[in-house]
């Protein structure tokens, strides 16, 4: 079969045709897609570039604000005990009693086991009287600059202390004795003021008095023979005023009882027996250690990272 020079022609340009869409599919788009998945890998790769020049940048500011709250953090942990056991408390314990000086005696001491406490900051708050006038009179109202700078004060120290924390606790019961309560509040003082020496440096140490409360007798004796003396005279006032209104006499039996009674007191107080615990004030109380866990030095770390050699 012999082809027509328009045939010839035509079949030439199919061929064409078919083997220029070959070579694309087979050469120019695996070409194209590997140029795509190049440019996506050099676009990831120039971000993580991007990202490291960006974090070497701030690696010297970085080292230094570690090294900061390192130091902050290595000067609150000299406040707290380290986690203590149950003897360690105990001797914690008996060598704040060696330095005391209140003029106390502690018995029946006990130890508890190990556990946690909470810290948090404690701001007082008075209670705010509100009734319909004063919110009347007061609407409106802005607050004082000194009573702004107050508040301003509270809102910062809120936001420096933070959230509460929960830290080590190892908590000493005991019955605290002495003959002045001056001396109880004495050694309360102590507790609040606990400072020993470590390196050279005095250290006030976190431990806390878990309260303490005792009765004035003296001063409730007092009040009682206020109140028996009042009674006595109204009830003279009374009798008195009951013998001038009826013109009677209403008898000497409250004499004679008075008498009887003082009496009987006389007697009483004769046969009384001094006691020494009459004369000893005893508190039964108890005192938290805290301790909270050393931050490690990460010097030797931030080398390691920085390439430096020790």
């Amino acid at each position: 079969m012999k082809l027509s020079k328009q045939e010839r022609i035509a079949t030439i340009v199919v061929l064409l045709l078919v083997i220029l869409g070959v070579g694309i599919f087979v050469f120019i788009m695996p070409a194209i897609d590997g140029l795509s998945a190049t440019q996506k890998n050099l676009d990831n790769k120039q971000a993580e570039y991007q990202t490291v020049t960006e974090k070497q940048a701030r690696k010297k500011g970085l080292r230094t604000q570690i090294e900061e709250a390192y130091s902050d953090g290595e000067h609150m942990a000299d406040m707290f005990f380290p986690e203590l056991t149950s003897y360690e408390a105990d001797e914690a314990m008996r060598a704040f009693l060696a330095q005391c000086e209140a003029n106390i005696i502690v018995e029946d001491l006990t130890v508890e086991d190990p556990t946690t406490g909470t810290l948090s900051p404690y701001f007082y708050a008075p209670e705010d009287v509100v009734y319909d006038l004063k919110t009347y009179a007061t609407q409106g109202a802005e607050p004082s600059e000194e009573e702004a700078k107050h508040e301003a004060r509270i809102r910062e120290l809120e936001a420096q202390l933070g959230a509460a924390q929960t830290i080590g606790a190892s908590t000493v019961t005991f019955d605290v004795s002495a003959i002045d309560r001056s001396e109880l509040l004495k050694f309360a003082d102590e507790v609040n003021n606990y400072i020993i020496n470590e390196n050279g440096n005095s250290t006030r140490k976190a431990i806390i008095l878990n309260g303490m409360s005792f009765s004035f007798p003296e001063v409730e004796k007092k009040y009682d023979d206020l109140v028996s003396e009042i009674n006595e005279d109204a009830e003279e006032a009374g009798r008195r005023a009951l013998e001038e209104e009826t013109g009677k006499s209403s008898g000497d039996s409250s004499q004679s009882s008075s008498e009887e009674t003082t009496g009987e007191g006389q007697e009483n107080v004769n046969d009384e027996k001094v006691d020494v615990t009459d004369y000893v004030y005893t508190v039964s109380t108890s005192i938290t250690f805290y301790s909270i866990e050393r931050m490690q030095d990460p010097k030797s770390q931030l080398d390691a990272q920085d390439g430096i050699n020790a």
